[in-house]
């Protein structure tokens, strides 16, 4: 039976291919749940199949060869997906934008992928795409799915997804056998994606994945564990984002589990809640997100209820602590886990809406061990995986073998070894192709002898296990020698339900550690309403002593589980959000240091000459691409306590 799975997966090396399976062997069963107007609407696979089917002969009849490049750039809906299969069926390429780019950022990416046609959620991506259309000749349709606004737009590049769907039914009629002739002709060599970088150190390169090493990684990661067709998976992460892919519409493929997507991002708790996912990825910044909501209803609790939270979590905490030490936990707390898991734990797991998690994952950025603590005391599995756009999925952690402070040890097929630089190297079946347009920069992404350089330091534990510590070249070094890794800290940071994010600040001509940090305006508002601290704005409250203590306990909190000579000396609290519009963070919310640096240059200098304020001026880029300059003025603090032994 080994044999035959293994035979049927080298017959299955596109994603095509695995769709037209899934319509062979149940074509009858639901397939995908999208929610709209608070209502789920179900297609089954046959339902999927004709679809993408109409509207990939629709791009035939339009003119897409094999080879081109499809963009799409939505939200996750089923359109999206039907989009990228239509293309992947015509043997196109399809390229994924983020729904908040702003037009510089699309018209970059279109031009330099060569895009010949852009499929389009709404009114507000069109009229984005309008704005840098006649910039860019080889467009041919942009194609837009969701009504409203549209009604009055008249423009010889528009037209909507039905009428691409219909043209697609009038040239089956007249080439009934194309759509599976295409399907057959594909290739597990042909690329199937082109996922633009972060850009966190200069301009996006476009990494191009074939089908085979998108579908052997997932493949690779789905061996952490064992999930079924009558599964549920929930997307809401950017489908632009590969992580998406990779644990979300690639599983969905390949064993059958129903795809949900979400109404709206505003909805996603009730929507986790009502799909009980048994897979579902969440980047760190999402889990931190979701631990600082549940801090913050605790705090907003009755009495009994923090009472019960209070004697009760540590419970889950000593079991989930001896559970990852691959120890049993003693008479005594196994006695008192069903009491706690009743009464608290199995409650807040229901809030999450992860009653069923079998494969609840973090990857992208680093999770702070306080974060991963408290999800595992709650009775969630959370997995850490270890991956990249270049270096496809790499390492992750079995139900059975899941270690704090690691990512786990390789995936099958994958070798991974630390080079004399501690860089992470890696070989392995499931690496990019190449950068498009960038032979260069692609010889570069390799050692001589074929590893390929992530970029990434790590080290591994005793137990095989890949130890990520950060960007290699952003791992921190002071003035005494002493190192840290900024990730690591930060991560620390947004532990706290007051803070929504941070930036760490250091080098070698720093004698100590500092921070920038952006407070969660939701949360600490309520704390000020709760001890009437009156506030106007987002500024106003940033900058009130009364909040930078609050912080202040914070930052102690966390240095206490410091080494002396790194923890947090100084800080400030910004009186704005770090903003992808204005390129201090990525789409996917890494932070671009060397453009925070420098937009905040003469406040980091501020820090360091020990004055108490400073002026600073912030650039707003509003909606319309206008901008705007705001001059506020920051406090900076002192943590007394930092120093302490």
């Amino acid at each position: 039976m080994a044999d035959t799975a293994v035979a049927e997966r080298g017959r299955l090396d596109t994603l095509p291919k695995l769709l037209r399976r899934n319509r062979e062997r149940w074509g009858s069963r639901v397939a995908f749940r999208d929610k709209e107007f608070g209502i789920w609407t179900q297609y089954t696979w046959g339902d999927v199949y004709e679809q993408v089917k109409e509207f990939s002969l629709g791009l035939v009849s339009l003119g897409l060869n094999p080879g081109e490049k499809v963009a799409v750039i939505g939200d996750n809906e089923p359109q999206w997906y039907w989009a990228a299969y239509a293309a992947y069926a015509a043997r196109g390429v399809v390229v994924g934008l983020f729904t908040d780019a702003i037009p510089s950022e699309i018209e970059y990416i279109l031009d330099h992928s060569e895009a010949t046609f852009v499929v389009a959620r709404d009114q507000e991506q069109v009229d984005k795409l309008l704005a840098v259309a006649p910039k860019l000749s080889r467009i041919r349709k942009i194609i837009w799915w969701y009504p409203r606004g549209m009604r009055g737009y008249r423009h010889p590049l528009l037209m909507s997804f039905q009428e691409v769907a219909e043209m697609g039914r009038a040239y089956q009629a007249t080439h009934p056998d194309l759509f599976e002739r295409l399907i057959a002709e594909s290739a597990g060599q042909d690329i199937a994606n082109i996922y633009y970088t972060s850009g966190t150190t200069g301009t996006p390169k476009g990494v191009m994945c074939s089908h085979e090493a998108l579908i052997g990684s997932t493949e690779a990661t789905l061996s952490l564990v064992s999930l079924e067709a009558d599964d549920h998976i929930l997307c809401y992460l950017p489908p632009a984002w590969v992580g998406e892919s990779f644990l979300g519409l690639i599983p969905h493929l390949l064993t059958g589990a129903i795809l949900h997507t979400l109404e709206e991002p505003e909805t996603v708790m009730q929507d986790i809640r009502e799909v009980t996912p048994a897979l579902i990825l969440g980047g760190a910044r999402q889990w931190e997100g979701w631990v600082s909501i549940i801090q913050a209803r605790i705090a907003d609790a009755g009495w009994i209820e923090r009472t019960l939270y209070r004697l009760l979590l540590p419970v889950g905490a000593r079991v989930a602590a001896l559970r990852l030490e691959g120890k049993a936990p003693e008479l005594l707390w196994k006695g008192l886990h069903p009491i706690a898991n009743a009464l608290v734990l199995r409650p807040i797991r229901a809030y999450l809406g992860l009653t069923r998690a079998k494969l609840p994952a973090t990857a992208g950025t680093v999770l702070g061990p306080d974060t991963f603590r408290f999800i595992h005391s709650l009775g969630i599995p959370l997995h850490q995986v270890y991956g990249s756009t270049e270096g496809g999925m790499v390492t992750g952690h079995r139900a059975e073998d899941i270690r704090w402070g690691t990512v786990g040890p390789p995936l099958p097929r994958v070798q991974v070894q630390i080079s004399p630089e501690g860089e992470i190297l890696v070989k392995s079946p499931y690496l990019f192709s190449e950068y498009w347009k960038d032979a260069e920069a692609t010889r570069r992404a390799f050692t001589a002898d074929g590893w390929w350089r992530s970029g990434d330091a790590g080290r591994f534990d005793g137990n095989g296990h890949l130890i990520y510590l950060d960007r290699l070249s952003e791992l921190g070094e002071l003035q005494s020698g002493d190192r840290y890794s900024p990730q690591h800290i930060e991560s620390g940071l947004r532990f706290c339900p007051y803070v929504r994010d941070a930036m760490v600040v250091g080098g070698k001509t720093r004698e100590f550690v500092s921070a920038v940090i952006i407070i969660d305006f939701s949360n600490v508002g309520k704390w000020a309403e709760r001890h009437r601290i009156p506030y106007t704005t987002y500024t106003d409250l940033s900058q009130r002593p009364e909040v930078a203590r609050l912080i202040e306990g914070e930052v102690e909190r966390l240095n206490a589980d410091l080494p002396s000579p790194v923890r947090i000396q100084r800080f400030v609290c910004l009186s704005k959000e770090f903003d992808p519009d204005e390129g201090d963070v990525t789409r996917t919310r890494k932070l671009k240091r060397a453009a925070l640096t420098g937009r905040y240059g003469g406040l980091i200098e501020a820090i360091y000459r020990g004055e108490e304020a400073c002026a600073v001026d912030a650039t707003v880029t509003y909606q319309d691409g206008r901008q705007g300059v705001v001059t506020t003025a920051i406090r900076i603090h002192s943590v007394p306590k930092a120093g302490a032994c």
